[in-house]
């Protein structure tokens, strides 16, 4: 089951993170996210389906990611493609990084979307 099936709780962007995640309900009808799964976008794309972006001063990933997508909401697509393990660390200024293109975002939203 997923957040945006739940009619008690708040709905979601399409591009939302926690939209990959299942929720729970437990004994007591509180509701929780399985974490451990993960979106896994294959390294071996085409270099045409992404632009390089230098990391400057101020940069977060969702700053980035609205820079990129005009929604802050995608900095996981942007931390799943350069392979970044901890997201909480913000990219250094100077730092080269992909940026896959919005089309492409697109069709991992729909693959999600279909995969629930």
């Amino acid at each position: 089951m997923y957040q945006n099936s739940i009619k008690v709780l708040p709905k979601l962007r399409n591009e939302n993170y926690a939209n990959i995640f299942n929720i729970y309900q437990d004994e007591d009808d509180r509701y929780f996210y399985n974490l451990l799964q993960t979106v896994a976008i294959p390294a071996n794309l085409p270099v045409g389906y992404y632009d390089n972006y230098s990391a400057v001063y101020g940069d977060t990933w969702p700053y980035v990611s609205y820079k990129a997508y005009d929604t802050p909401n995608l900095w996981w697509v942007i931390t799943s493609v350069n392979n970044i393990q901890d997201p909480t660390v913000q990219p250094q200024p100077g730092v080269q990084f992909k940026i896959l293109k919005t089309q492409y975002v697109s069709l991992i939203l729909n693959e999600i979307k279909t995969q629930k």
